[in-house]
């Protein structure tokens, strides 16, 4: 198999429970007391071949980490895991947060650990818990994932590629793939002090939005920094400052009811002294994940004394000495690296996700494809031949993947966020509603029954006639590839033209947005024949009107759709429209019929006031639609093979084109797989006009 991007690979369910077989084994760490414990330090899943034959590479944890943070806890019999039954509310524990990669002492041996705040701490399985570990018997019980993600099978085993979503994290009896409880964590801490109850940084929050609440309109909480925290709240109480936000004068420097001046200039203090510690830890030689555990090392103290900080970082680098024989260790003959923090494969990917990225923090250090190409390579004259090359260097950058990889995997995510980017392209939601996932190229149908007529009276004691059976309406489609091929040549990158590269995964997502909405729009644009073998509008449809848009034609269109019939039992549906459908020449004369001039009351039409969805590509300036809420009679259905919706990069395959290498050009192939057909006409109506 040649080299490939993640997205090349299958979309899989992984649940992780081995019946019969011994899960990942350890001691639990020492015990606090039980009835006060409300946290568990957990090991969520191990890297390695699990019990169940599924490989999971130590990158595939690591990039996965911030998916399994907040996943629900769930108790389930081993059985119910492996089929992924068994969601009932009652059954959930609690949840994971502060979700980190610990690097293992060899390669693909490192696991994800999180703490699991307890939902109940009297749950009797939670007791249960508490009483194994605290008796030496953690491994009576066990953590196992169900999660989706894509692989690739490489000689009978399932070798992950990357986590794509997390459902919940399973407590069983049999882990197939390591997770477990390691240890009982202190409690929180009493109640008894007002500012401690929450972490800090909450409770200044909250006491700030008591006390400013219009300093959050039109803000995200999470990113406001300390820096803008510090201010408001000196803002907010200030002497002789003014609380604009409430309308009234400020009052000195009083402190908010149940909080006393002391203790806020002491919680201002901590907020600065929280943002310095922060601070110090970024400037600290530890990897991310390292400094990640630091940080909630000391927000769960609720200490940041720089000799408290300066204690926390030393400690944990001496918790990593052991592991740096470990680490990476690159390059040929006397020459080697070795690295305990970020590898050079992992600053690589960042430096080619600030290049694409404009909003990345780094975006304005890395404007250079052909500085990118140089810093991976070591090609300084850019000549393509791996003899020019660092060879060391190369290795490092890569990790045992390729250059087209790693380029195409940036651009593919880049792809995949514009994709995501609201556009006008988004409006062919409106008529298909949610997509659905379809599992082959093999021809889907989809059935409609009709519905039963009025039930008939029965007399005492008379028997019960049968009712007609329903009539079936049978609509079939297949999904279909849509895609093709693009390249970054050796010249490309010579001439350094930063904006043609950056502009491709911008121009691929436009591509595949616009393919897919003209696909679903031109069932409205150009009246295919459906399932009954008629044009989608027909007047035996009771569906297809010849007027010009007004208001007149737009009430008379309603009416044609209110009318329309149930299959089977020909009783009036009286569904009505929700859209209307016009090209960009009719916008405006659409607007114009919901819009009141100098008449105090609104006429019948102007009180509909349907979606207006202008249609960018349609040309004829004068027909029009109108389409009934899919949620309330399914019109047309769309979809994806595997549920995927957005586009998939690949790397192309042959070994004898898409090589800097070989061809002197990096190819990839785009990939948008779907499909879909009408199911009903009667929520749909359209005026064809001479």
């Amino acid at each position: 198999m040649g080299t490939v991007a993640h997205h090349v690979l299958v979309e899989g369910r992984f649940l992780e429970s081995a019946a019969g077989a011994a899960a990942a084994g350890g001691t639990a760490g020492a015990v606090l007391e039980a009835q006060e414990a409300n946290r568990f330090r957990v090991c969520i899943i191990r890297a390695g071949r699990s019990l169940n034959g599924n490989y999971y590479p130590d990158d595939a944890l690591r990039e996965g980490a911030a998916l399994f943070e907040g996943a629900r806890v769930i108790v389930k019999a081993d059985g119910e895991h492996l089929a992924s039954r068994g969601r009932d509310p009652r059954a959930v524990l609690g949840r994971l947060s502060g979700v980190t990669f610990v690097a293992g002492h060899e390669p693909d041996t490192g696991a994800l650990e999180a703490t699991w705040d307890v939902l109940d701490p009297s749950d009797p399985m939670i007791v249960r818990l508490r009483e194994a570990l605290s008796r030496g018997m953690a491994d009576l019980f066990g953590l196992s994932i169900d999660a989706g993600g894509t692989f690739r099978t490489v000689s009978g085993v399932r070798r992950v590629g990357r986590f794509t979503r997390v459902n919940s994290v399973d407590l069983i009896v049999e882990p197939g793939a390591g997770g477990r409880v390691l240890d009982v964590l202190e409690a929180d801490p009493a109640p008894s002090d007002p500012v401690q109850d929450k972490p800090m940084r909450q409770y200044l929050i909250d006491l700030l939005r008591r006390r400013r609440p219009m300093f959050f309109s039109g803000r995200d909480e999470d990113a406001i920094t300390d820096a803008e925290l510090r201010e408001a709240l000196d803002n907010a109480f200030a002497k002789g400052g003014r609380d604009n936000d409430q309308g009234a004068a400020g009052q000195g420097a009083a402190a908010p009811a149940g909080l006393s001046q002391a203790d806020l200039t002491e919680a201002l203090r901590l907020v600065e002294a929280r943002q310095a510690a922060r601070e110090q830890v970024g400037r600290s030689t530890l990897p991310e994940a390292a400094r990640t555990r630091v940080l909630d090392l000391l927000e769960a103290r609720g200490n940041y004394e720089p000799e408290a900080v300066t204690a926390a970082i030393a400690a944990e680098q001496a918790y990593l000495a052991p592991f740096s024989a470990a680490g990476r260790v690159q390059g040929l003959g006397a020459v080697s690296r070795i690295e305990t923090g970020e590898t050079r494969a992992e600053k690589t990917h960042a430096m080619l996700e600030a290049f694409f990225d404009p909003d990345h923090k780094d975006h304005r250090h890395a404007r250079s494809i052909k500085a990118c190409y140089v810093a991976i390579t070591g090609d300084e004259r850019v000549t393509g031949r791996l003899r020019d090359c660092d060879q060391a260097l190369l290795r490092e950058a890569l990790d045992s993947t390729s250059f087209d990889a790693v380029l195409g995997d940036s651009i593919t995510r880049r792809m995949v966020a514009d994709y995501r980017t609201p556009s006008i392209y988004d409006v062919w939601r409106q008529l298909t509603g949610a997509p659905v996932p379809v599992s082959d190229f093999r021809t889907q149908e989809r059935t409609r029954w009709g519905g039963y007529g009025d039930l008939p009276a029965v007399a005492e004691g008379g028997a019960y006639a049968p009712v007609t059976s329903p009539s079936d309406e049978v609509a079939e489609y297949a999904v279909s590839k849509r895609g093709g091929t693009e390249s970054i040549t050796l010249e490309m990158i010579k001439n350094d033209d930063v904006g043609v590269v950056q502009r491709i995964p911008t121009r691929l997502a436009r591509a595949a947005k616009r393919t897919l909405a003209k696909f679903v729009l031109d069932f409205l644009r150009l009246n295919p024949a459906i399932y009954d073998t008629k044009a989608l509008f027909h007047v035996d449809h009771g569906n297809l009107g010849t007027a010009a848009l007004s208001a007149a034609a737009l009430a008379a269109g309603r009416l044609a759709m209110l009318k329309q019939t149930e299959a089977g039992s020909l009783d009036r549906l009286g569904i009505g429209p929700r859209n209307l459908w016009v090209p960009s020449d009719l916008e405006e004369t659409a607007a114009d019929l919901f819009r009141r001039n100098t008449n105090n009351d609104k006429t019948f039409v102007q009180s509909l006031s349907p979606n207006i969805i202008p249609v960018w590509y349609w040309t004829d300036a004068n027909d029009w639609c109108l389409s009934a809420d899919p949620a309330d009679i399914p019109t047309v259905e769309l979809g994806f093979l595997d549920g995927n919706e957005e586009p998939e990069l690949l790397v192309q395959d042959s070994p004898t084109s898409g090589s800097m290498f070989s061809n002197d050009k990096l190819t990839w192939k785009i990939r948008h797989i779907y499909g879909g057909n009408v199911l009903d006409f009667r929520g749909l109506y359209k005026s064809v006009v001479a």
